[in-house]
């Protein structure tokens, strides 16, 4: 599998989806709180524009007039959102973002996981963002609680995928429980340390970090377990950070 395709695997995905997810709903509160009259937002990887409609039905309800605006790799998606009345363009994440308006909020979920170049992400964004602007970005966590208890038995940390021909690759004994085999195309997965400095280099400052759980893989009692560690953005499946452009 080329690493271009794992945007389409993705996207394939998110179709599927009935309600938000729980990094999702967590993301819309922040946006929210910070979103007000005559903003801009642009979702970076905004997929089939599932999450953007979302906004835009909440934003109309509640009668705040924003612009809403969504980039993503896939030709297919692009073509689909904008059957959908969507603004959207192609973009690859890879070879930079090149928009012509400024905007107060970005939102990259589950994004930054899939970039050869997550720095190249950050400082295009930062570059797209108005002073003061915001940037949400959700991901897997490297050190979320369950691999902390698999990896000192030899089994590859869950989301980190060392091939692109199958998620199985190093998964031990979870291989009976792993649903297919194709890959989803992480390539990098961060702890939260690593994230947040990686913030920093690209000119943000941290604002908020809420843990996320992992809403498409576990059964219903390891779920429990994952809700409740999901109360430790350093130990939950998923996290959810907002950061503030500084400079």
């Amino acid at each position: 599998m080329k690493t271009i395709d794992y945007y389409e695997h993705w996207n394939k995905v998110r179709k599927k989806k009935t309600e938000l997810l729980d990094r999702e709903k967590i993301s819309f509160g922040m946006i929210k709180n910070i979103m007000g009259k005559n903003k801009k937002f642009i979702d970076m990887g905004c997929g089939n524009g599932d999450f953007l409609i979302f906004l835009k039905k909440y934003f109309d309800k509640t009668k705040i007039d924003i612009k809403l605006k969504g980039i993503d790799y896939s030709p297919s998606e692009v073509k689909e959102a904008k059957h959908m009345g969507l603004d959207v363009e192609q973009s690859n994440f890879e070879e930079g973002i090149k928009l012509k308006d400024s905007y107060d909020v970005a939102y990259a979920g589950e994004v930054i996981e899939h970039l050869y170049n997550p720095d190249l992400l950050l400082s295009e964004t930062n570059k797209i963002l108005k002073n003061g602007g915001y940037v949400i970005i959700t991901t897997p966590n490297l050190c979320a609680w369950f691999n902390r208890i698999l990896m000192p038995f030899g089994v590859q940390p869950l989301f980190l995928e060392p091939s692109t021909k199958s998620k199985l690759v190093g998964s031990g004994f979870l291989k009976r429980f792993k649903k297919g085999h194709e890959p989803v195309g992480h390539i990098r997965i961060f702890t939260l340390a690593a994230l947040k400095d990686l913030l920093k280099m690209n000119g943000f400052k941290i604002i908020d970090v809420k843990g996320a759980i992992y809403d498409e893989g576990f059964p219903g009692s390891i779920q429990l377990v994952d809700k409740f560690f999901n109360l430790f953005p350093t130990l939950a499946s998923h996290f959810v950070i907002l950061a503030k452009k500084v400079k």
